[in-house]
């Protein structure tokens, strides 16, 4: 959901318009892009929840808000939490953007790659039965993971190499300016 809320602000930020272009339809793709990423945001705050009921190792509120000291992979969750908190900051300042101005805000907005890297790290090196197993780099699901971080870095190259060579409209020069410079 994560990689599809990205690919989506990968889209808007290209000015990608699904009337004019596939699928030819009226698609309000900011809305949508909000909706996935309030469904992201939902999906990650439940996440550690089911930590809580597991008998051992066991966890705590604490562990889950703080895991610096967590029973099991104290690292991996720091990862975890990290991604969360920076989802959250992400979330609350986009939903504040028109009052911090699209200036400040879009900086900001960029940390999104940060969680989802993140993310990616969180989910494929996770021991997801805490038995102190070894990492299982060919589990379907770590391939998943791992996958939909490729597909989100192929897809930001893509979309910064497409900026180069479409730079944003720049009004034309006033006629006087033009004279100077010819």
């Amino acid at each position: 959901m994560l990689t599809l809320n990205i690919l989506l602000g990968l889209l808007m930020s290209a000015r990608y318009n699904p009337w004019t272009r596939w699928p030819h339809r009226r698609i309000n793709l900011l809305k949508f892009h909000n909706w996935t990423a309030y469904l992201v945001l939902a999906v990650t705050l439940a996440h550690p929840i089911p930590l809580l009921f597991v008998q051992k190792p066991r966890f705590r509120v604490r562990d889950i808000l703080y895991p610096v000291s967590s029973p099991e992979q104290p690292l991996v969750n720091v990862l975890g939490a990290i991604a969360l908190y920076l989802l959250i900051f992400t979330v609350i300042t986009s939903y504040f953007r028109a009052a911090i101005g699209r200036q400040r805000w879009k900086p900001l907005h960029y940390l999104t790659y940060v969680v989802a890297a993140l993310s990616v790290v969180h989910g494929s090196i996770t021991d997801q039965h805490l038995n102190d197993s070894p990492i299982d780099l060919l589990d379907a699901e770590k391939l998943g993971i791992i996958a939909c971080g490729l597909v989100v870095v192929v897809a930001a190259t893509l979309r910064f190499r497409w900026t180069l060579r479409h730079p944003k409209f720049k009004p034309p020069l006033r006629q006087g300016m033009r004279r100077a410079g010819a």
